[in-house]
Parts: C-alpha cells; structure tokens; sequence
C-alpha cells in the first residue's frame, strides 16, 4: 500500500507546502462559470483543496482527502437562503463523499437541512478532521480521531445569543457502517520501519432515528478575570439498537497573579439502553485524557477531571497539569481495564496557545498501552466545545 501511495502523497504534500495561487474564487452576480456572462443574479462561490484548510486533510482511513464545494444563495419563499454542496474524495479508499447543505440564517435562528453520505468521527467535538491532526498523522503516523461511515439526512437547529451561549436542536436519520484503515504512509514512516498506526474502531452497522440536544454558555472575556463554560448534551436514537446518553462538560480558568493562571475541566456522562459501539464514551488521547492512547477507557458512561497551572512568557506559556479519567469495562471492547487512570505532565503552547507541545506521565499499568508511560502529544487548539 506505501509504494501505491507515494507519488500520490509527494504531489499533494508539495501542493501543501507550495500552495498554488489561484484567481478570485468567488464570481460576481450573474457570471457564468466559465465565460464570466451574465445568466442570473444568484451569488456563488466555488473553493477546492489548498483554498481552504477543512477541503484538505489527512487520516489512517482516505489518506489525504481533497474537496471542493460550491455555494449558492438564492432567493426563496422564506427569504434568502445558501445551498452548499461539497464532495471529496480519498486517495487511499476512492470512496467519494457527498454533502448537500440548504440553510436559512437570520440573526436570532439558522436552520440547516442536511443530506449526506460522509466518513464521520466518534467524537465531533474534537476536531479529528482540522489541520491539527492531519499534520500530526502526516508527519508522525498518529492520528487521534476513530472514524465510521454514515449515510442519511438531518434537520438542525440553531438559536445564537449574544452572550456567548447557543442552543442546537438536531433530528437525524442516518445509516452506519464501519469503516477500514487504507493506508500506512507518514512521513516518520519512511525512517522508522514497522511503524503500524493504532487500529480503528469497529462500528456497529444499522439505521438509527433520532435526536440531539445541545446547550451551551460561555462567559468571561477579559483574561484578568474569571473565564467558563458548560455544556449539556442529551441524544436519543431508536432503530437497530435503541439508546440514550447525556454528558455535562465544565470549564474555569482563574487568574492567581500576574501572568499564572489556574485551568480545570471536568466532564461526566452517562446512558441507558444498547449503545452501539460508535456512540460508547471513549477516554484517551489530548483532548479527554492525555498520557495514554484514545481510546485507552470506554464504556457506557465516564467521569473526567482536568487541572492546569501555567505562566505566560514572551515565547508562550508554560504549564504543569494532570488529568484523570475513569469509564467502565465494556463488554463489546477489545481489552478489559475499567480501572481510573490519571496522568501529570508539563506543556508549552505557542502563538496565542494556538500549538501545544505536551509531555505526559502514565501513572497507571502501562501494559494496556502503546507507547509505555511516557507519551508526547502535538496538537492544535484543542478546546472541549
């Protein structure tokens, strides 16, 4: 599979790193596509790959994956409304995706009404799809996210506030099925031999109806203050297996003096009913339980805390922390740790605490590991919502 790969990765790894500059990409009013005349008074856009950072991306399961979508914003009915339509294909499975989006937005409520037939990741909120963990699986072979496919349409939505908050009412049809590691390539690959990437989750194949709920809040702006947030899900779904789960997320960062502040993050989250595989609580990895692999801890509900010290500098902010998790053994999982796990470490995070370089301490079993006790994580802007 490396040698089928490697003309193909080289090339898109130099469109990466070369980005080639393109004319304007968004056409006035009325032009054709092509010849620039006037047919209509519909707005539109049409972007691809290197224009945009989430058309490009790379995991274990397409490889490097490139997308295009295209925009329109006609006049309706109901008033103004955009239709996106987005496809993209992988070089390592050749299975296209398809998205079709039509949305109604006023400043009070957007409405979306979605069709789609799309690899997705377990955990949505974790960004496993932006730039961040594509150049962590492309240079280092380590991809954080576990993907399976979905096929379906959904009805969303969304009522913003302006006091940080918002409230998201989702109704879905959706078939699963799982989906398969296709490629081996990464860049440390290519010095390291039998470099093998972490196996990907076996998703439980059905049809599932149901629904979301999202509230989320946020408050605190100015950094010389207390800063938080919550958040509350709650999803249902009836069909191969009927389930419900709900989880609550908190977050507070105090400042003690100058330039130290303090951060915890606590979550806990709990279900009834036959949870397929896909919608288990998984722990592990930068964004729930650093120190171990994702998906070190998983089962039918779960507890998390978090706790950080860092101090800013000129170059960015130093940090000492350590998380703590616990979920339950599950019996559709492939290992049997239902133990609590914790970890200590110490972070740097440059650019505005956009990058985050950590290094982590395993203070449980290492046996159930990869990677022993010590794990380094490189990541970008990983926030719990």
């Amino acid at each position: 599979m490396r040698s089928v790969m490697g003309a193909a990765t080289l090339k898109v790894v130099l469109c990466c790193m070369f980005p080639i500059s393109l004319p304007a990409d968004t056409l006035p009013c009325g032009a054709n596509w092509e010849s620039g005349e006037e047919v209509s008074d519909i707005p539109r856009t049409f972007r691809w790959g290197v224009q945009r950072p989430n058309l490009l991306r790379y995991n274990r399961v397409e490889g490097f994956s490139i997308g295009v979508r295209a925009q329109f914003r006609p006049q309706s009915a109901l008033g103004p409304i955009s239709v996106t339509s987005t496809a993209r294909l992988g070089l390592a499975d050749l299975k296209p995706i398809l998205r079709l989006d039509f949305t109604r937005e006023t400043i009070q409520e957007r409405i979306t009404f979605s069709g789609f037939h799309e690899l997705t990741a377990i955990d949505e909120r974790a960004g496993h799809f932006n730039l961040g963990n594509s150049i962590s699986a492309l240079v280092a072979g380590r991809d954080d996210g576990d993907y399976y496919r979905r096929s379906g349409a959904s009805l969303e939505w969304v009522h913003p506030t302006m006091e940080q908050s918002s409230l998201r009412i989702r109704a879905f049809g959706e078939y699963h099925r799982p989906a398969t590691i296709e490629t081996d390539f990464s860049i440390w690959g290519l010095i390291k031999d039998n470099l093998e990437w972490r196996p990907n989750i076996g998703a439980d194949e059905g049809w599932f109806l149901g629904g979301s709920l999202e509230i989320s809040s946020k408050w605190g702006t100015d950094p010389l203050f207390p800063r938080g947030g919550l958040l509350v899900s709650v999803e249902g779904a009836a069909g191969t297996a009927e389930y419900a789960r709900a989880d609550l997320l908190g977050s507070l960062d105090i400042p003690i003096f100058a330039d130290t502040r303090i951060s915890l993050e606590a979550g806990i989250g709990t279900s009834l009913g036959a949870l397929p595989r896909q919608r288990l609580w998984y722990l592990g990895g930068p964004s729930t339980l650093r120190g171990v692999t994702p998906r070190a801890l998983g089962g039918n509900k779960f507890f998390r805390v978090r706790g950080e010290v860092a101090r800013s500098f000129s170059f960015g902010d130093v940090s000492l922390f350590s998380d703590g998790g616990w979920a339950p053994y599950s019996g559709t999982l492939g290992w049997d740790t239902d133990g609590p796990l914790f970890s200590i470490g110490s972070g740097l995070a440059v650019l505005d605490r956009l990058i985050h370089l950590d290094a982590s301490w395993n203070l449980g079993d290492p046996g159930v590991f990869t990677g022993g006790r010590f794990r380094f994580h490189t990541y970008l802007d990983t926030v719990p919502f």
